[in-house]
C-alpha cells in the first residue's frame, strides 16, 4: 500500500467513528453508515469492510456489527465505549485519523 491509500484508509476510519459517535446509542444499518460518508464520494463496499474489520477487529473493538448473513449491508452497527473513549480522545490508535 502506498502513503496515499494508507492516509485514505486512516481518514476513512476516523470518518466511521466520527458518523458513529454523533448517533451513539442508537444502532445503524450499515446502509445508512455507507450514506451518511457520501461527503467522502462514493465508498467501495470492500474498502468499507476493511474498515470495519479493522475498527471491530480483536483488541479494538471500538464498534460491534450484529451481521445480517442475507445483506451485509443490512447488519447493524454500533459504537461500543472503548469506541466512545477513541472518538473523545481519551485514547490513540495510529491507524485512525480524527478530525480535530
Amino acid at each position: 500500500m502506498d502513503a496515499l491509500a494508507v492516509s485514505e484508509a486512516k481518514a476513512l476510519r476516523g470518518d466511521v467513528i466520527e458518523k458513529l459517535y454523533m448517533t451513539y446509542g442508537t444502532d445503524i444499518r450499515i446502509a445508512a453508515l455507507r450514506n451518511a460518508l457520501r461527503s467522502r464520494g462514493l465508498i467501495p463496499e470492500a474498502d468499507l469492510k476493511k474498515c470495519i474489520y479493522y475498527l471491530g477487529g480483536e483488541g479494538k473493538k471500538y464498534i460491534h456489527v450484529d451481521v445480517d448473513k442475507e445483506n451485509w449491508l443490512d447488519s447493524m452497527i454500533w459504537l461500543t465505549p472503548a469506541g466512545v473513549n477513541l472518538a473523545e480522545g481519551d485514547v490513540e490508535d495510529v491507524g485512525v485519523l480524527l478530525d480535530e
